[in-house]
């Protein structure tokens, strides 16, 4: 049976995207080169970040990242003041508060927590 171990986007601006992944979604950078960003996103897997090539192109739409975070609400209303935009407000759904943001590329994130939570 395969694992999964490894997501990876490529993005336009790698520091900008650092700054997003790391200050709006709180994850941490586990290796970091003048080409590339890894995250440690738990249990043997990563989230890798690449600076756009002339082979690695940038394309939102083609994937759908999901994050489990604390509260949504104070997430979106973080990364609303930062400047990022929100492709869809917070909304409950089942037990779990939904949200679903940019990355700096257009690539949607989903964030999820659990009702309880909500402000």
């Amino acid at each position: 049976m395969s694992q999964f171990t490894t997501a990876m986007l490529v993005c336009s601006d790698l520091e900008r995207s650092r700054d997003f992944y790391r200050d709006i979604l709180k994850l941490k950078i586990a290796a970091a080169t003048d080409r590339s960003i890894d995250f440690d996103l738990g249990n043997g897997a990563s989230l890798g970040i690449h600076k756009k090539t002339k082979l690695l192109a940038v394309r939102p739409g083609s994937l759908q990242l999901g994050f489990s975070v604390e509260d949504v609400d104070a997430l979106v209303a973080h990364a609303r003041m930062a400047g990022v935009p929100i492709f869809q407000d917070p909304y409950d759904e089942a037990s779990k508060r939904v949200a679903i943001i940019s990355d700096p590329d257009g690539y949607p994130v989903q964030v999820v927590s659990d009702s309880k939570k909500r402000r």
